[in-house]
């Protein structure tokens, strides 16, 4: 009590609310083909005014350039003329889009790149209450942004029908092999199962750790490194040493090459029947002989869009009133707008006001205040919600914070790059459609991002529903990423707007929101699965049978809501 009271006391100069109003941009592997160069080229100082404004603009706004050399070794910053050499030796518009996304990449941080087609048409839909992203949009057009990102990603994607002839996944901190061609499998000894432990004589999580800036890289806040979600490295016409390892320890080196393949391979994606759900963003059951209804949500859709999907939530909730647990799947959610899941979902089905602490800091660049202010402005409209927020003068923050909150704090926050941080306390008011009185479960995982990353951490922070499985994939807390449409090009650059903190306050890109409870999946359990869609498995539903957090979370659930 004395705590909250504390915190209370923190958070009572202001109004304080930030929202998320856009989706994730997580770059993937895959094929693209080159745009047609009918226009003119860049000249060198083009290519060069322009990476100016950008590198400018990120080294006095950005505010995880500071985290990135503390938490993963790269300092950005110290590359300044390496990049401008780079550029300046760039021969032709597609060499310098992809050096601009070779550039960005290196940060890694998923809202930092260039921005793709469908989150500039998203931004043009914005409120006109946020101008500043509407000005920035309005300076380039659809066709130029396409044009620059198809550009730029390229690289990233195989020649057609090339592929390696196994595949792996990130897996409680190892490739898990869950695929391996027919070809090569009985030939060199390799089956599902193993793992890679050596790529080129290096180790595998050097190896990965070495494409920063060639593809986005993830952070594992559990074991403090950088990986990849699947293990997809850079094409090359030769072959890789690859050392693979069974859980005896035996080893098998093998030259892999990358050619094509006959058989058709689904990634290990869940809910199980993920795969056949189409179009479908909102997908709800009852599991467990009717004890425990489940919702799983494929994207957080922009909230004047979502219309259809809540006429569907709404009708569930009614439905399940009775129902003793609630289990809401985001695994794979990239992200979108955070009123979905505010207003379709804990608006409903709450049952008192749910407060939710978190905090922050942006740094002391001009170009964030007008999106700062428009984001905070347009967070009043909202209704259904208050909030207090304050700023606390640096000298003050000894004085106010706990000594494990200082110890917490990202040191950079507190240094001359960074405005005085500021807390808030957000309140999310039930609007009695479809109170839900029984237990609720949140399923989450690493590729749990953006404005559902900002759910999780609403999970977290106010206790609604216990968090079951991975750790989130971050940067959801602090509110819709800026962006700068550069003068010579016309593309459009986004990137995070502040530093958000959890309620721990840690910093929300460096820890992400751990679950309550961890589960991470069996390997046994997702090799089984992917046997089963290679058979063409019909999954009309999720199956706990193949997925470990389901399971685990099901057994919890019932447990807790005392049914044998």
């Amino acid at each position: 009590m004395a705590l909250q009271r504390r915190r209370a006391a923190i958070c009572r100069t202001a109004t304080l609310l930030t929202v998320t109003l856009l989706t994730a941009i997580l770059l993937t592997s895959a094929l693209l083909t080159s745009c047609a160069q009918t226009t003119p080229q860049l000249t060198t100082e083009q290519k060069l005014e322009d990476f100016r404004c950008m590198f400018d603009i990120l080294k006095d706004n950005h505010p995880f350039l500071a985290l990135k050399a503390r938490v993963e070794g790269y300092d950005w910053l110290a590359h300044e003329e390496e990049f401008e050499k780079i550029i300046a030796g760039t021969r032709d518009d597609k060499e310098f889009a992809q050096a601009m996304e070779h550039i960005l990449l290196l940060i890694n941080n998923g809202h930092t790149t260039i921005m793709n087609a469908d989150v500039y048409r998203m931004i043009c839909s914005f409120p006109r209450e946020l101008e500043p992203w509407l000005d920035e949009a309005a300076k380039t057009d659809e066709e130029t942004v396409k044009r620059w990102f198809d550009m730029a990603i390229e690289p990233m994607g195989y020649p057609q029908g090339q592929t390696l002839p196994f595949r792996a996944c990130y897996n409680q901190g190892e490739y898990l092999v869950y695929w391996v061609s027919e070809d090569i499998g009985p030939r060199l000894g390799i089956s599902p199962g193993f793992v890679v432990s050596t790529v080129d004589g290096m180790d595998v999580h050097e190896f990965v750790a070495s494409l920063r800036g060639k593809t986005q890289l993830r952070y594992d806040p559990y074991r403090k490194r950088v990986h990849m979600a699947e293990f997809l490295p850079p094409y090359t016409p030769g072959s890789y040493r690859i050392a693979f390892e069974n859980s005896s320890g035996g080893v098998i080196e093998a030259d892999v090459g990358f050619g094509r393949i006959a058989e058709l391979v689904y990634p290990p994606m869940l809910p199980t029947n993920i795969w056949s759900l189409g179009g479908v963003n909102v997908y709800t059951t009852i599991l467990a002989e009717g004890q425990v209804a489940y919702v799983h949500l494929r994207q957080m859709t922009q909230f004047e869009s979502s219309r259809a999907e809540r006429e569907t939530l709404l009708s569930f909730f009614e439905e399940i009133r009775d129902v003793p647990a609630l289990i809401i799947d985001i695994r794979n959610n990239g992200g979108g707008d955070d009123r979905f899941w505010m207003c379709n979902i804990v608006q409903p089905l709450a049952t008192r006001p749910l407060v939710r602490f978190s905090g922050g800091a942006v740094r002391t660049g001009e170009y964030l205040k007008p999106f700062l202010k428009a984001n905070q402005e347009f967070g009043k409209t909202l209704e259904g919600l208050t909030g207090q927020g304050g700023v606390v003068p640096k000298e003050e923050v000894t004085s106010v914070l706990t000594p494990e909150e200082l110890q917490n704090l990202p040191p950079e926050i507190l240094g001359p790059d960074f405005e005085a941080p500021y807390f808030s306390q957000v309140t999310i008011h039930p609007t009695g459609e479809s109170p839900f009185g029984g237990r609720i479960y949140l399923l989450t995982g690493p590729k749990v991002f953006s404005s559902a990353e900002a759910f999780a951490n609403f999970c977290r922070s106010s206790g609604w529903a216990t968090i079951v499985g991975e750790h989130t994939g971050g940067d959801g807390v602090g509110g819709t990423p800026a962006m700068v449409t550069l003068p010579n090009s016309k593309i459009p650059v986004f990137f995070p707007s502040a530093l958000g903190l959890n309620p721990d306050l840690t910093a929300n890109e460096e820890t992400h929101t751990a679950p309550d409870v961890l589960v991470e999946p069996d390997p046994e359990d997702v090799i089984d699965y992917v046997q089963a869609l290679a058979a063409m498995k019909i999954f009309t539903g999720p199956d706990p049978a193949y997925d470990t957090v389901l399971r685990e979370c099901l057994k919890l659930a019932l447990q807790e809501a005392g049914v044998k």
